[in-house]
């Protein structure tokens, strides 16, 4: 795996300093009220998609220790791919951070079904998995420590983290899901005042979306297709949306859609019972969608929404992953003239501006989130997204029961 060096050379670099979430003085019982308090939202159904209250006042200590100068490895719980499509919840040491990484206790952290499915199965093609591994890139929660070098965080801050670093036997597949973990401070982000925790921990996600709509230089109001109603499609519904576009999201699923119709899309199609051309020009008045954000990347998805667009003005986007080389009929591309686009990774700019959507509730994730298990269950929910047992869109592991 990446060693801790290489893996902070490629996190973006840190961003400018922000206003400190903490104030000086806050004790620490007024400190965790302060914090739990950015959980509640006015109006948001406690019932909707059996969300329920994740934390309490007891969720955290009252008074979040200071920073040692010199920490002692401590034991970190942690959700471990052990071997082709089998998880275990495993102990491992963590040392204190380098000069360079922050230690944070984790709140939650969101599954990327897709990404981490491939993994578990060791069916990513752009990396194989280094069994036995801790999966996961995005995770909230508390700082705990701080490198030496480290000036721009707290002790006691809340923050969002995409890599987990340490040195072992059990090693970081990007290592997000685990109890206690460092991070390289090019990975932390502050999570600006008004996000809420869980949408939060679904950042680097929702991030991908952000990317594909902003990757489009479609015309404003105009209209964007976006093919697919997981977590990714969703997000770049909603950021194509914060542009002054409007959405059509395409899915099968009736539950993910009845989402997109409410928090995501300004209509829906469902492929597996609508005719996705007709009934998309029926939204559009006849005209031609100006791009397709394509999260799903296959030639007979492909089919359906090529006649939608403009030739030689028509973009698309593809923000999934296909385990095939070639996942388009590049010669039906060329005959219309349509320009293709590509996401991956993330940046600091990307993300913070993501954060910031969220902050203005302009992108949410937590609708989504069908599954909030305690982080004991998390090989329980691998082997659900393995063999769908269950219908789910966004799985959030709970560390603090």
């Amino acid at each position: 795996m990446v060693g801790r060096d290489r893996r902070a050379r490629r996190c973006a670099a840190d961003g400018p300093a922000v206003r400190p979430y903490l104030k000086a003085g806050i004790s620490g019982h007024a400190l965790n009220v302060i914090l739990l308090s950015r959980i509640a939202h006015p109006g948001e159904p406690e019932d909707d998609l059996q969300h329920f209250r994740l934390l309490t006042t007891h969720a955290f200590p009252q008074v979040i220790p200071p920073p040692m100068k010199n920490p002692s490895n401590q034991i970190s719980n942690a959700v471990v791919f052990t071997r082709n499509s089998r998880a275990a919840i495993q102990t491992i040491p963590m040392p204190p951070p380098g000069p360079d990484e922050i230690q944070i206790r984790t709140e939650l952290s969101t599954i990327s079904a897709g990404t981490e499915g491939w993994i578990y199965r060791n069916l990513f093609t752009w990396s194989p998995t280094p069994f036995p591994c801790v999966p996961g890139y995005q995770r909230t929660g508390f700082i705990t420590a701080l490198g030496k070098n480290v000036r721009r965080f707290r002790i006691g801050e809340r923050v969002m983290a995409i890599a987990g670093d340490w040195k072992g036997k059990v090693s970081s597949f990007w290592g997000s899901h685990l109890s206690l973990a460092n991070s390289p401070a090019a990975c932390v982000f502050r999570i600006p005042r008004g996000v809420d925790p869980m949408d939060a921990s679904s950042a680097v996600v929702a991030q991908v979306g952000y990317n594909a709509a902003h990757r489009a230089t479609f015309r404003p109001k105009s209209w964007v297709l976006v093919y697919g109603d997981g977590l990714i499609g969703q997000s770049a519904a909603q950021a194509a949306r914060a542009r002054g576009f409007r959405v059509i999201v395409v899915g099968h699923r009736p539950e993910r859609l009845r989402i997109a119709a409410k928090y995501s899309a300004d209509a829906v199609i469902n492929s597996h019972t609508h005719h996705v051309e007709k009934t998309a020009r029926r939204f559009t008045g006849g005209k031609p969608v100006s791009a397709v954000l394509d999260s799903i990347q296959g030639e007979s998805v492909q089919e359906q929404y090529v006649p939608l667009l403009e030739p030689g003005r028509g973009e698309i986007v593809y923000c999934g992953f296909s385990q095939a080389k070639t996942w388009a009929n590049m010669a039906v591309l060329q005959q219309k003239e349509l320009a293709t686009l590509f996401v991956a990774g993330w940046t600091r700019p990307r993300m913070e501006a993501t954060l910031a959507l969220m902050a203005k509730k302009k992108m949410r994730v937590r609708p989504m989130v069908t599954h909030v298990v305690p982080w004991q269950r998390a090989p329980e929910m691998y082997e659900m997204i393995r063999l769908k047992t269950e219908r789910f869109l966004g799985i959030t592991l709970d560390w603090t029961r």
